[in-house]
């Protein structure tokens, strides 16, 4: 059995992505776009050791050799990765209990980060060019700040927030969390009581429910390297990336399915026209 594993987890709470993941244990390889690959040592859970503290090179005190690292690089299975990050931690919904928002998720048990602030935040600070066609702005406040309020509002007061086992049919194990009820410890949800993206979709106020479709639309490009999307949806996303063809230049050695391919080639070729200029 090989040492190594090869999967894919993404990057939540601001989201940006995914990430391709080769695992040595106590090295991971990781890139985001299948091209670059970054060594990281593992300390304790998904953080890293900088440079500094792995002798420059990334590898350091592992395991496994720079030999081994390099050969698994060069003889990898094909991009994408099967997805890997199982372990779903979600922002509840106050008036259900249920899924909400996805705030973080991760491959191994071990790597399930004790929850103390459960805020999900929707983009990097100083990230401010997310808009909604014909939306307009509430009382002067962003689209960004507009959405981070409706869903983190829909969870207070006292936000409630739950680590998940997903099977390979999508259900979900409830385990540990922050403010738990006890009835929620071992319970088991339908897939369907999952969110399919990263936000719940259904919203009675329709700014929310705007802002929630469009924020998805918005990362299409980056969404459509997720695994197990209904073809409805992989079709939405497919036409919102190509509203935004430079992050398709990010995403597309990692679609695990194209379901127009044309389509999506004169996005990329028009992207990299507008990367020479």
């Amino acid at each position: 059995m090989s040492p190594l594993e090869y999967y894919t987890v993404r990057r939540l709470n601001p989201y940006l992505g995914v990430l391709q993941v080769i695992d040595a244990g106590r090295v991971r390889v990781y890139s985001s776009e299948g091209k670059t690959w970054r060594p990281r040592r593992v300390a304790g859970s998904e953080r890293f050791w900088s440079e500094a503290d792995t002798g420059g090179n990334g590898y350091g005190r592992a395991e496994v050799s720079k030999e081994a690292i390099a050969k698994a690089l060069e003889y990898h299975p094909p991009l994408p990765f099967p997805s890997g990050d199982h372990f779903e931690l979600w922002l509840l919904r106050k008036e259900t209990g249920l899924p909400l928002a996805l705030l973080n998720s991760c491959h191994w048990e071990q790597d399930m980060e004790e929850v103390a602030v459960p805020t999900w935040r929707a983009f990097p600070p100083g990230d401010t060019a997310f808009e909604v066609p014909g939306l307009a702005a509430t009382r002067g406040a962003r689209h960004r700040e507009m959405l981070e309020w409706w869903v983190n509002d829909a969870a207070r007061p006292l936000p409630a927030a739950q680590w998940f086992w997903r099977d390979p049919r999508g259900e979900g194990t409830g385990l540990g969390g922050l403010r738990i009820e006890p009835q929620w410890q071992g319970r088991i949800l339908p897939a369907a009581a999952f969110p399919e993206l990263l936000i719940d979709e259904h919203w009675e106020t329709e700014e929310a429910a705007l802002l929630v479709r469009g924020y998805h639309d918005w990362h299409g490009a980056l969404l459509l390297a997720h695994a197990n999307l209904s073809r409805h949806t992989r079709q939405r996303l497919e036409r919102a990336a190509q509203q935004r063809p430079d992050m398709l230049l990010e995403s597309y050695l990692l679609l695990p399915e194209v379901l127009d391919p044309e389509a999506l080639e004169v996005a990329l070729v028009a992207a990299r026209l507008m990367q020479a200029l």
